[in-house]
Protein backbone atom coordinates (compact mmCIF):
# COMPACT_ATOMS: atom_id res chain seq x y z
CA UNK A 1 0.00 0.00 0.00
CA UNK A 2 1.11 3.54 -0.80
CA UNK A 3 -0.71 6.69 0.35
CA UNK A 4 -0.11 10.36 -0.45
CA UNK A 5 -1.23 12.59 2.44
CA UNK A 6 -1.46 16.30 3.25
CA UNK A 7 1.05 16.85 6.07
CA UNK A 8 -0.84 19.56 7.98
CA UNK A 9 -4.11 17.58 8.08
CA UNK A 10 -2.27 14.50 9.24
CA UNK A 11 -0.44 16.46 11.95
CA UNK A 12 -3.75 17.78 13.33
CA UNK A 13 -5.12 14.25 13.75
CA UNK A 14 -1.88 12.82 15.14
CA UNK A 15 -1.66 15.60 17.73
CA UNK A 16 -4.87 14.28 19.30
CA UNK A 17 -3.76 10.68 18.81
CA UNK A 18 -0.48 11.27 20.65
CA UNK A 19 -2.29 12.77 23.65
CA UNK A 20 -4.61 9.78 23.95
CA UNK A 21 -2.02 7.00 23.54
CA UNK A 22 -0.64 5.59 26.79
CA UNK A 23 3.15 6.14 26.85
CA UNK A 24 3.58 4.21 30.12
CA UNK A 25 1.27 1.32 29.28
CA UNK A 26 2.18 -2.22 30.30
CA UNK A 27 0.68 -3.29 26.97
CA UNK A 28 2.89 -1.99 24.15
CA UNK A 29 -0.04 -1.73 21.74
CA UNK A 30 -1.64 1.01 23.87
CA UNK A 31 1.28 3.32 23.04
CA UNK A 32 0.59 2.81 19.33
CA UNK A 33 -1.78 4.18 16.74
CA UNK A 34 -3.91 1.84 14.64
CA UNK A 35 -3.84 2.81 10.95
CA UNK A 36 -6.70 1.50 8.79
CA UNK A 37 -6.57 2.24 5.03
CA UNK A 38 -9.96 2.46 3.28
CA UNK A 39 -9.46 2.36 -0.48
CA UNK A 40 -13.13 2.97 -1.34
CA UNK A 41 -13.30 6.15 0.77
CA UNK A 42 -9.75 7.29 -0.11
CA UNK A 43 -9.23 7.66 3.63
CA UNK A 44 -6.80 6.61 6.32
CA UNK A 45 -8.32 6.09 9.79
CA UNK A 46 -6.13 6.65 12.86
CA UNK A 47 -7.14 5.28 16.27
CA UNK A 48 -5.59 5.43 19.76
CA UNK A 49 -6.83 4.44 23.21
CA UNK A 50 -5.59 3.89 26.76
CA UNK A 51 -8.81 1.93 27.50
CA UNK A 52 -10.26 4.91 29.43
CA UNK A 53 -10.25 7.43 26.58
CA UNK A 54 -10.05 6.99 22.84
CA UNK A 55 -9.80 8.97 19.62
CA UNK A 56 -10.49 7.99 16.01
CA UNK A 57 -9.74 10.48 13.26
CA UNK A 58 -9.65 10.29 9.49
CA UNK A 59 -7.51 11.93 6.82
CA UNK A 60 -8.12 11.99 3.07
CA UNK A 61 -5.34 10.20 1.16
CA UNK A 62 -4.57 9.11 -2.39
CA UNK A 63 -4.25 5.37 -1.78
CA UNK A 64 -2.87 2.71 -4.11
CA UNK A 65 -2.98 -0.96 -3.23
CA UNK A 66 -4.58 -2.65 -0.23
CA UNK A 67 -3.36 -3.30 3.27
CA UNK A 68 -4.67 -4.82 6.46
CA UNK A 69 -4.77 -2.51 9.49
CA UNK A 70 -1.43 -2.09 11.30
CA UNK A 71 0.03 -0.27 14.32
CA UNK A 72 3.03 2.05 14.74
CA UNK A 73 4.37 4.13 17.63
CA UNK A 74 1.99 7.07 18.11
CA UNK A 75 4.67 9.30 19.64
CA UNK A 76 7.29 8.69 16.95
CA UNK A 77 4.83 9.04 14.09
CA UNK A 78 3.57 12.36 15.46
CA UNK A 79 7.12 13.68 15.96
CA UNK A 80 8.08 12.75 12.41
CA UNK A 81 4.99 14.34 10.85
CA UNK A 82 5.18 17.44 13.08
CA UNK A 83 8.73 18.09 11.88
CA UNK A 84 8.20 17.05 8.26
CA UNK A 85 9.23 20.00 6.02
CA UNK A 86 7.14 19.15 2.94
CA UNK A 87 3.43 19.92 2.39
CA UNK A 88 2.75 16.31 1.40
CA UNK A 89 4.26 13.02 2.48
CA UNK A 90 3.98 9.37 1.51
CA UNK A 91 3.24 6.25 3.55
CA UNK A 92 4.45 2.97 2.10
CA UNK A 93 3.45 -0.11 4.07
CA UNK A 94 5.90 -2.97 3.61
CA UNK A 95 5.93 -6.43 5.21
CA UNK A 96 7.04 -5.35 8.68
CA UNK A 97 7.67 -1.63 8.41
CA UNK A 98 6.09 1.69 7.49
CA UNK A 99 8.16 3.89 5.20
CA UNK A 100 7.54 7.64 5.48
CA UNK A 101 9.11 9.77 2.75
CA UNK A 102 8.84 12.82 0.56
CA UNK A 103 8.23 12.63 -3.18
CA UNK A 104 11.92 12.79 -4.12
CA UNK A 105 13.02 10.48 -1.28
CA UNK A 106 15.34 13.07 0.22
CA UNK A 107 13.67 12.27 3.54
CA UNK A 108 13.17 8.64 4.51
CA UNK A 109 11.98 7.03 7.76
CA UNK A 110 11.36 3.38 8.55
CA UNK A 111 9.09 2.56 11.51
CA UNK A 112 8.48 -0.92 12.89
CA UNK A 113 4.86 -2.03 12.78
CA UNK A 114 2.61 -4.44 14.67
CA UNK A 115 -0.36 -6.44 13.45
CA UNK A 116 -3.60 -4.48 13.73
CA UNK A 117 -5.35 -7.52 15.22
CA UNK A 118 -3.47 -6.89 18.46
CA UNK A 119 -5.16 -3.49 18.89
CA UNK A 120 -8.09 -3.49 21.37
CA UNK A 121 -11.57 -3.09 19.94
CA UNK A 122 -13.36 0.14 20.82
CA UNK A 123 -16.89 0.47 22.23
CA UNK A 124 -19.68 1.19 19.76
CA UNK A 125 -21.54 4.46 20.24
CA UNK A 126 -24.90 5.49 18.81
CA UNK A 127 -25.97 9.12 18.45
CA UNK A 128 -29.46 8.70 19.94
CA UNK A 129 -28.47 10.25 23.30
CA UNK A 130 -26.66 13.27 21.87
CA UNK A 131 -27.12 16.94 21.08
CA UNK A 132 -25.53 19.29 18.55
CA UNK A 133 -23.62 22.16 20.13
CA UNK A 134 -21.33 24.91 18.79
CA UNK A 135 -17.71 23.90 19.37
CA UNK A 136 -16.86 27.28 20.91
CA UNK A 137 -19.71 26.91 23.43
CA UNK A 138 -18.54 23.52 24.67
CA UNK A 139 -14.93 24.74 24.82
CA UNK A 140 -16.04 27.77 26.86
CA UNK A 141 -18.02 25.65 29.33
CA UNK A 142 -14.92 23.57 30.04
CA UNK A 143 -12.33 26.36 29.99
CA UNK A 144 -14.31 28.58 32.36
CA UNK A 145 -14.76 25.91 35.04
CA UNK A 146 -11.80 23.50 34.76
CA UNK A 147 -9.58 25.56 37.09
CA UNK A 148 -11.87 24.80 40.03
CA UNK A 149 -11.65 20.98 40.01
CA UNK A 150 -10.22 19.19 43.03
CA UNK A 151 -6.63 17.95 43.01
CA UNK A 152 -7.24 15.55 45.90
CA UNK A 153 -7.38 11.89 44.87
CA UNK A 154 -9.78 11.05 47.70
CA UNK A 155 -12.51 13.32 46.31
CA UNK A 156 -12.75 11.66 42.93
CA UNK A 157 -16.20 13.02 41.98
CA UNK A 158 -14.84 16.55 42.49
CA UNK A 159 -11.84 15.83 40.24
CA UNK A 160 -13.94 16.46 37.15
CA UNK A 161 -16.44 18.83 35.56
CA UNK A 162 -20.13 18.11 36.00
CA UNK A 163 -22.17 18.75 32.84
CA UNK A 164 -25.86 19.06 33.66
CA UNK A 165 -28.72 19.61 31.19
CA UNK A 166 -31.16 22.28 32.44
CA UNK A 167 -34.01 21.02 30.28
CA UNK A 168 -36.68 23.52 31.28
CA UNK A 169 -34.31 26.44 30.69
CA UNK A 170 -32.85 25.04 27.47
CA UNK A 171 -29.31 25.31 28.83
CA UNK A 172 -26.26 23.16 29.48
CA UNK A 173 -24.51 23.86 32.79
CA UNK A 174 -20.88 23.14 33.70
CA UNK A 175 -20.01 22.96 37.41
CA UNK A 176 -16.71 22.34 39.18
CA UNK A 177 -15.66 22.54 42.81
CA UNK A 178 -12.81 21.54 45.09
CA UNK A 179 -14.82 21.92 48.28
CA UNK A 180 -13.50 25.42 49.01
CA UNK A 181 -14.89 27.15 45.93
CA UNK A 182 -17.22 26.51 43.02
CA UNK A 183 -17.42 27.71 39.42
CA UNK A 184 -20.60 27.50 37.35
CA UNK A 185 -21.41 28.48 33.77
CA UNK A 186 -24.69 28.19 31.83
CA UNK A 187 -25.04 28.31 28.06
CA UNK A 188 -28.12 27.94 25.86
CA UNK A 189 -28.07 24.73 23.80
CA UNK A 190 -30.81 23.90 21.33
CA UNK A 191 -32.32 20.45 21.87
CA UNK A 192 -30.86 19.95 25.36
CA UNK A 193 -34.31 18.83 26.59
CA UNK A 194 -33.66 15.51 24.81
CA UNK A 195 -30.36 14.93 26.60
CA UNK A 196 -30.55 12.00 29.06
CA UNK A 197 -28.84 13.14 32.29
CA UNK A 198 -25.83 14.87 33.80
CA UNK A 199 -22.37 13.30 34.00
CA UNK A 200 -18.86 14.03 35.32
CA UNK A 201 -15.87 14.33 32.95
CA UNK A 202 -12.37 13.90 34.35
CA UNK A 203 -10.31 17.08 33.93
CA UNK A 204 -7.76 15.47 31.56
CA UNK A 205 -10.49 14.23 29.21
CA UNK A 206 -12.36 17.53 29.48
CA UNK A 207 -9.31 19.53 28.40
CA UNK A 208 -8.87 17.24 25.38
CA UNK A 209 -12.52 17.75 24.47
CA UNK A 210 -11.96 21.50 24.80
CA UNK A 211 -9.02 21.43 22.37
CA UNK A 212 -10.98 19.40 19.82
CA UNK A 213 -14.14 21.52 20.17
CA UNK A 214 -12.25 24.82 19.89
CA UNK A 215 -11.52 24.17 16.20
CA UNK A 216 -15.01 22.95 15.24
CA UNK A 217 -18.02 25.00 14.15
CA UNK A 218 -20.45 22.34 15.39
CA UNK A 219 -19.93 19.09 17.23
CA UNK A 220 -22.24 16.40 18.58
CA UNK A 221 -22.05 15.70 22.30
CA UNK A 222 -23.38 12.43 23.71
CA UNK A 223 -23.50 10.39 26.90
CA UNK A 224 -24.06 6.66 26.80
CA UNK A 225 -23.06 3.65 28.92
CA UNK A 226 -20.88 5.78 31.24
CA UNK A 227 -18.97 7.34 28.32
CA UNK A 228 -18.97 10.93 27.14
CA UNK A 229 -18.63 11.02 23.35
CA UNK A 230 -18.09 13.81 20.85
CA UNK A 231 -18.36 13.53 17.11
CA UNK A 232 -16.85 16.03 14.66
CA UNK A 233 -16.83 16.01 10.88
CA UNK A 234 -13.54 14.09 10.90
CA UNK A 235 -13.21 12.40 14.30
CA UNK A 236 -14.72 10.67 17.29
CA UNK A 237 -13.49 11.08 20.86
CA UNK A 238 -14.74 9.20 23.89
CA UNK A 239 -13.86 9.04 27.59
CA UNK A 240 -15.14 7.01 30.50
CA UNK A 241 -16.95 9.33 32.89
CA UNK A 242 -16.41 9.50 36.65
CA UNK A 243 -19.07 7.35 38.32
CA UNK A 244 -21.00 8.48 41.36
CA UNK A 245 -23.42 11.30 42.18
CA UNK A 246 -22.17 14.87 42.07
CA UNK A 247 -22.74 16.73 45.38
CA UNK A 248 -25.87 18.90 45.60
CA UNK A 249 -24.05 22.14 44.85
CA UNK A 250 -27.29 24.15 44.91
CA UNK A 251 -27.46 23.70 48.68
CA UNK A 252 -24.32 25.81 49.21
CA UNK A 253 -25.35 28.75 47.02
CA UNK A 254 -27.01 31.37 49.27
CA UNK A 255 -30.15 33.03 47.93
CA UNK A 256 -29.88 36.36 49.80
CA UNK A 257 -27.13 38.81 50.75
CA UNK A 258 -27.06 42.13 52.59
CA UNK A 259 -23.46 43.07 51.75
CA UNK A 260 -22.47 43.89 48.16
CA UNK A 261 -19.12 45.12 46.82
CA UNK A 262 -18.79 46.55 43.31
CA UNK A 263 -15.21 46.99 42.21
CA UNK A 264 -13.03 47.46 39.13
CA UNK A 265 -11.83 43.99 38.19
CA UNK A 266 -8.35 44.90 36.95
CA UNK A 267 -7.75 47.18 39.93
CA UNK A 268 -8.76 44.35 42.24
CA UNK A 269 -6.44 41.90 40.43
CA UNK A 270 -3.46 44.25 40.67
CA UNK A 271 -4.04 44.86 44.38
CA UNK A 272 -4.36 41.13 45.14
CA UNK A 273 -1.13 40.40 43.27
CA UNK A 274 0.77 43.09 45.14
CA UNK A 275 -0.48 42.11 48.58
CA UNK A 276 0.28 38.45 47.78
CA UNK A 277 3.98 39.22 47.53
CA UNK A 278 4.35 38.84 51.29
CA UNK A 279 1.54 36.40 52.22
CA UNK A 280 1.95 32.89 53.55
CA UNK A 281 2.88 30.81 50.49
CA UNK A 282 0.81 27.80 51.52
CA UNK A 283 -2.59 29.31 52.31
CA UNK A 284 -2.29 32.76 50.65
CA UNK A 285 -4.65 34.55 53.12
CA UNK A 286 -5.67 38.14 52.39
CA UNK A 287 -7.91 40.26 54.59
CA UNK A 288 -10.49 42.60 53.04
CA UNK A 289 -11.73 45.48 55.15
CA UNK A 290 -14.91 46.73 53.48
CA UNK A 291 -15.81 50.40 53.83
CA UNK A 292 -18.45 52.45 51.94
CA UNK A 293 -16.02 53.89 49.34
CA UNK A 294 -12.90 51.85 49.92
CA UNK A 295 -11.47 48.34 50.27
CA UNK A 296 -8.34 47.81 52.36
CA UNK A 297 -6.38 44.66 51.46
CA UNK A 298 -3.99 43.43 54.15
CA UNK A 299 -1.68 40.43 54.37
CA UNK A 300 -1.09 38.53 57.59
CA UNK A 301 2.20 39.47 59.21
CA UNK A 302 4.93 36.90 58.49
CA UNK A 303 8.71 36.70 58.76
CA UNK A 304 8.86 38.53 55.44
CA UNK A 305 6.69 41.39 56.66
CA UNK A 306 3.24 42.76 55.96
CA UNK A 307 1.42 44.59 53.16
CA UNK A 308 -1.57 46.93 53.06
CA UNK A 309 -3.16 48.33 49.89
CA UNK A 310 -6.17 50.63 49.59
CA UNK A 311 -8.32 50.73 46.46
CA UNK A 312 -11.66 52.41 45.68
CA UNK A 313 -14.84 50.35 45.63
CA UNK A 314 -18.60 50.80 46.06
CA UNK A 315 -19.72 48.85 49.12
CA UNK A 316 -23.28 48.49 50.40
CA UNK A 317 -23.67 46.98 53.86
CA UNK A 318 -22.28 47.11 57.35
CA UNK A 319 -18.49 47.70 57.52
CA UNK A 320 -16.85 44.31 57.98
CA UNK A 321 -13.61 42.37 57.75
CA UNK A 322 -13.38 39.05 55.88
CA UNK A 323 -10.51 36.74 54.82
CA UNK A 324 -10.07 34.85 51.56
CA UNK A 325 -7.43 32.85 49.75
CA UNK A 326 -5.85 35.40 47.38
CA UNK A 327 -5.10 32.83 44.67
CA UNK A 328 -8.69 31.59 44.70
CA UNK A 329 -9.93 35.14 44.14
CA UNK A 330 -7.39 35.74 41.38
CA UNK A 331 -8.28 32.50 39.57
CA UNK A 332 -11.85 33.68 39.03
CA UNK A 333 -11.11 37.36 38.41
CA UNK A 334 -8.56 36.52 35.71
CA UNK A 335 -11.00 34.32 33.81
CA UNK A 336 -13.81 36.89 33.91
CA UNK A 337 -14.39 39.58 31.25
CA UNK A 338 -16.39 42.30 33.05
CA UNK A 339 -14.73 45.65 33.73
CA UNK A 340 -16.59 45.82 37.04
CA UNK A 341 -17.45 42.78 39.15
CA UNK A 342 -19.99 42.35 41.91
CA UNK A 343 -19.09 40.45 45.06
CA UNK A 344 -21.91 39.43 47.38
CA UNK A 345 -20.41 38.83 50.81
CA UNK A 346 -22.00 36.88 53.62
CA UNK A 347 -21.49 37.01 57.37
CA UNK A 348 -19.46 34.40 59.25
CA UNK A 349 -18.83 31.22 57.27
CA UNK A 350 -21.27 32.14 54.50
CA UNK A 351 -19.58 31.92 51.06
CA UNK A 352 -19.18 34.93 48.81
CA UNK A 353 -20.52 35.01 45.25
CA UNK A 354 -18.69 36.74 42.40
CA UNK A 355 -20.48 37.74 39.18
CA UNK A 356 -20.11 40.30 36.39
CA UNK A 357 -22.45 41.95 33.90
CA UNK A 358 -20.29 40.82 30.95
CA UNK A 359 -19.98 37.30 32.34
CA UNK A 360 -23.52 36.17 31.67
CA UNK A 361 -24.31 32.75 33.09
CA UNK A 362 -21.14 32.65 35.21
CA UNK A 363 -21.11 32.36 38.98
CA UNK A 364 -18.15 31.87 41.30
CA UNK A 365 -18.59 30.87 44.93
CA UNK A 366 -15.77 31.18 47.48
CA UNK A 367 -15.65 30.15 51.12
CA UNK A 368 -14.07 32.62 53.56
CA UNK A 369 -10.96 31.66 55.55
CA UNK A 370 -10.90 31.42 59.33
CA UNK A 371 -7.58 32.81 60.63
Amino acid sequence: MQAKIDTSRLEKVLKNIEKVSDKKASMAVLSMVLIEPNLEESTLYFTATDLEIGYKGKVFAEIEGVSAPFCVSAKKLYEIVKNFPEDTLYFIKDENKLVIKDEEEKILYNLSIMDGEDFPSLPEFGEEHSVEIPGKTLAELIDTTAFCTSKEDTRFVLAGIYLEPLKEEGKLRAVSSDGHRLALLDREVSGIENFPEGFIIAKKAAKQIEEIAEDELLIRLGFTNNYVVIWTSTALFFARTIEGPYPDYRMVIPSEYQNILRIDRKLFIDALKRVSLVVNERFKPVTLELLPKEVILTSQETEMGKAQIRIPGEYEGEPMVVNYNADYLLDALQIMKSEEVEMKIGVGKTPAILTGYRDEGFLYLLMPMVL
